[in-house]
């Protein structure tokens, strides 16, 4: 096994997720019609609508990357080797987009999400690993990730 690759939502969140495809089918509906100016609309939609946080495991050479799938096809972040110090372990994200209509009312959206994440000696995260299903046991996952990487479980 040598990359494992996990993706993690959408950076801009739901919402604006979803703005973006709409910017994104406006744009290219315009740019059929003859309006080459749509161009602008297609690539601004493309990037809110497709751009996801995601981490690579490279399990041969013992790093990770965390970034930003720009477009949903280009990869950011810099390599980081695994050092013996580090550990990885369990993360409860609880994320809560909020946006405002034209009334002033709030709409809050809440993302909740068990994660394995990779942390520091003194116990600090560093970046998330790996998604957790509900259906996963996450013990196993844990102990397969520990393996495969070659470092101890937190707590």
């Amino acid at each position: 096994m040598k990359n494992v690759t996990s993706c993690f939502g959408k950076t801009f969140g739901p919402v604006g997720s979803f703005s973006g495809v709409v910017l994104f089918t406006l744009g290219v509906v315009f740019f059929i019609m003859g309006y080459l100016g749509a161009i602008i609309l297609v690539l601004i939609g493309a990037f809110i609508a497709f751009t996801k946080p995601y981490t690579t495991i490279d399990f041969e050479q013992r790093r990770v990357r965390s970034g930003d799938l720009l477009f949903g096809v280009a990869k950011t972040g810099k390599w980081q080797k695994i050092q013996a110090d580090m550990q990885i372990g369990f993360w409860h994200s609880n994320k809560v987009y909020r946006t405002y209509s034209r009334s002033n009312r709030a709409l809050d959206i809440t993302q909740e999400q068990d994660l394995i994440c990779l942390f520091d000696k003194r116990g600090k995260k560093l970046m998330n690993l790996q998604r957790l299903d509900n259906a996963t046991s996450k013990d196993v996952e844990l102990d397969r990730l520990s393996k495969l990487m070659g470092i101890e479980r937190m707590g």
